[in-house]
């Protein structure tokens, strides 16, 4: 696996140039996978509320830079393919225009893949693939369910132009599924002028948990994310986790649909999901990267397969007694 991700050309390609996530093995079809994490794409972007669509060209650009990395990972000396057995079942079939049937062609092919018991990584797409996520994992589970979202925005309008399944309402729409306590949901990285001002007193109303910009820098991203990880999975919730890739700031990922300077770093997030996905979790999303807005390098879809890497890197630890090891397993004595 390693020498393949090192030798990119030689990778197989699941259609076109594009391969599957970290030179994964491809299994289109979700019903015969065995697999302990699955892949999956979901190339679909709603309303546009800024600068246009190109959320959906985010799977297939994440993949391409997921060649970069290995199943070893330096931080934690630790080969994750060694550990899960990872598969990438391709993206879903979406429907251009109408978001309930794209997102239950989603759900469907979600709820397979759980069945067959692996943990889903989805990739975006906008924000609000991850209602349709979630409602899969809830219902699949069926067992209290908290989330940590690392966001910009608090996405709790009750529709835009007349839908309700759009990137402005994910939150909203969560809160309102079976399994989800709105007091188990906490949001990180909130910040700036495009958020709406009816969404104040409504996070309060319901009880969302808020860690505005402010808090991170005052108190750091590993408290932060520790404080929101014991909200998520009070009660013996099981987690999700989903990294809205604006919550980064636009020097580190400019290509997103809003992007708000003054967010985290790149280091940040990492040690974030680091922290969120300590204990391991029931799925995880990367979402809102639109390439078409990326710098000649690609730092943003870089930036995502590398958060997805971790992600891997959190589920082996947590499954074979290796969680924190990222903290030491490269420390050095002092003389």
């Amino acid at each position: 696996m390693s020498d393949e991700a090192l030798q990119p050309s030689s990778v197989k390609k699941m259609y076109g140039d594009v391969p599957p996530f970290m030179a994964a093995q491809h299994v289109p079809d979700p019903s015969v996978l065995d697999a302990d994490v699955a892949v999956i794409g979901m190339p679909y972007d709603g309303i546009a509320t800024f600068r246009g669509g190109a959320t959906r060209r985010g799977p297939q650009e994440i993949r391409k830079f997921s060649l970069l990395f290995g199943g070893y990972n330096f931080d934690w000396d630790m080969d994750v393919f060694e550990t899960l057995r990872v598969a990438d079942v391709g993206d879903v079939d979406v429907m251009p225009g109408d978001n309930a049937e794209s997102y239950a062609r989603f759900e469907r092919k979600l709820t397979t893949i759980l069945e067959r018991g692996a943990v889903p990584f989805s990739i975006g797409g906008d924000h609000g693939i991850t209602y349709p996520a979630l409602r899969a994992v809830t219902q699949h589970h069926a067992r209290p369910t908290g989330l940590v979202v690392f966001d910009t925005h608090l996405d709790l309008s009750e529709a835009l132009n007349g839908d309700r399944l759009t990137r402005a309402s994910p939150i909203l729409r969560i809160c309102e599924l079976e399994h989800i306590d709105p007091k188990r949901v906490a949001i990180i990285g909130a910040r700036g002028p495009r958020n709406l001002p009816e969404w104040t007193p409504l996070y309060r109303e319901l009880g969302i948990s808020v860690f505005a910009m402010e808090q991170v820098e005052r108190e750091g991203i590993e408290a932060v994310t520790q404080k929101a990880l014991a909200i998520a999975t009070q009660d013996d919730a099981q987690l999700y986790i989903s990294v809205d890739i604006d919550s980064i700031d636009p020097a580190f990922a400019p290509a997103t649909n809003s992007p708000e300077p003054g967010g985290l770093t790149s280091r940040e997030i990492i040690r974030g999901v680091r922290i969120a996905g300590r204990d391991g979790f029931a799925g995880f999303d990367v979402v809102e990267v639109s390439p078409d807005f990326d710098d000649k390098s690609g730092s943003t879809s870089i930036l995502a397969a590398r958060i997805l890497a971790e992600a891997l890197a959190c589920l082996a630890a947590s499954r074979t007694g290796r969680k924190d090891a990222w903290r030491t397993a490269h420390e050095t004595a002092a003389l």
